[in-house]
């Protein structure tokens, strides 16, 4: 889906991941992705714990010791159960 004032076309995802922020992590699912973002969906989500302006991690699996790399992102837009993420950069582990 495109939209105008996206920096990029998202593309529709229903895959597990894990946000990591503050030394916590969570179980999410990848609602759409795109160059510049991800929107994630949590169950049992508790906003106070994570805010607009926060920086966190995004790794596109749920398993740390497999994933080629860490996102690092800004959350952008809050919702109920679903959270909007800007990429920062990306962090790259050697084996």
């Amino acid at each position: 889906m495109y939209s105008p004032t996206r920096n990029g076309l998202r593309v529709g995802c229903d895959d597990k991941c894990l946000l990591r922020h503050n030394g916590l992590s969570y179980q999410c699912l990848l609602e759409n992705i795109s160059i510049s973002g991800a929107l994630v969906c949590l169950q049992d989500f508790k906003q106070a714990a994570i805010q607009v302006g926060d920086t966190c991690g995004l790794l596109l699996c749920t398993d740390p010791t497999v994933c080629p790399g860490e996102y690092t992102s800004r959350v952008t837009r809050l919702g109920a159960s679903k959270i909007a993420l800007h990429f920062l950069d990306i962090a790259s582990e050697t084996h």
